[in-house]
């Protein structure tokens, strides 16, 4: 039977096991002005109602999690796990918190433990997820690991438990312009649409999207707004305000257009010499051939005609 798949925090969570067990952990109370924010963290601190609920329970209940720490140098621990309760702590007015000090042995060991406890402990947003990958990225990056996009892609999948697809789905997010971002931080239209705007394919379309979203009417919801536009671009037809002139179609490149038809052609060649010669009806396919001959010989004087005119 095949093996099942562990989950993200399952993988994730071995390098906060293996660091536990090579330190002697006990809390310490140590002074907020001593904790620094992790750079590796790229995980959002809004103030949203998650963070009202957490500041309300520190202020009835005190701290029933202890942050993880590691040593930054100078007298001072650089954050691994509770970026949000410190940031509690210093707007209730307290100076010191219960932490936990652990060492890492890389970089990438500490990057994957802030992962890990993150996603473990909070609703991660997409774009939370898809801008720590991207650090998790530049971790690599500083390890050395090959650069290529399918070979990152993967490279990150085996160091979160995600897939190749689900990683390349999330970092497609940061190709979203900054509008669009703010509409999906807000949760304010459909994931679906976020992912097919953010496709390369579709990084053109949107300025436009986002113009003939806010055009509409405002008392149709914002998520039904985007998805009209977007089909519509998708098609290339600009939804007409009142009193608008039409669109003009756009005008077509002779260029492009051989240059696809030329690989057009080159594909059908390839397909013809792939035909098989035996077993078949020879005399109906000599006579589609001949047809197929007049329509090249139709073609050849296109283009000849279209040479004779530039």
């Amino acid at each position: 039977m095949a093996k099942a798949k562990p989950s993200l925090f399952g993988a994730l969570q071995k390098t906060t096991d293996a660091a536990a067990a090579v330190n002697s952990e006990f809390v310490r109370q140590i002074e907020l002005d001593k904790l620094v924010d992790n750079p590796l963290n790229c995980f959002s601190m809004r103030e949203d109602e998650a963070f009202v609920r957490s500041m309300h329970s520190v202020e009835q209940d005190g701290f029933l999690e202890d942050l993880i720490v590691t040593p930054a140098g100078e007298g001072t621990y650089r954050i691994v796990s509770g970026h949000r309760r410190a940031a509690i702590a210093r707007k209730l007015g307290k100076t010191r918190i219960p932490c936990k000090v652990r060492t890492y042995e890389s970089e990438l060991d500490e990057a994957r433990a802030l992962i890990g406890a993150n996603i473990h402990k909070r609703n991660v947003t997409p774009l939370d997820m898809a801008r720590q990958l991207q650090s998790l990225s530049d971790v690599l990056d500083r390890a050395g690991y090959p650069d290529g996009a399918k070979e990152r892609a993967a490279q990150l999948a085996e160091q979160t438990g995600l897939s190749r697809a689900t990683v390349e789905r999330y970092l497609d997010l940061l190709r979203l312009n900054e509008t669009l971002a703010a509409w999906v931080e807000q949760n304010e239209i459909s994931m679906v649409d976020a992912y097919e705007l953010a496709r390369k394919k579709n990084v053109p379309l949107q300025d436009a999207v986002v113009k003939m979203a806010q055009d509409m009417a405002e008392d149709i919801p914002l998520a039904e707004r985007v998805h009209t536009a977007l089909e519509a671009a998708k098609r290339g037809v600009l939804p007409k305000k009142p009193g608008a002139s039409p669109r003009r179609p756009a005008p077509v490149d002779p260029c492009r257009t051989v240059d696809s038809l030329r690989k057009a052609a080159r594909r059908t060649a390839r397909q013809i010499e792939k035909l098989p010669s035996k077993n078949v009806d020879r005399d109906a396919l000599s006579d589609k051939l001949d047809q197929y001959e007049q329509e090249l010989e139709s073609l050849l004087a296109a283009c000849r005609a279209l040479r004779d005119r530039l």
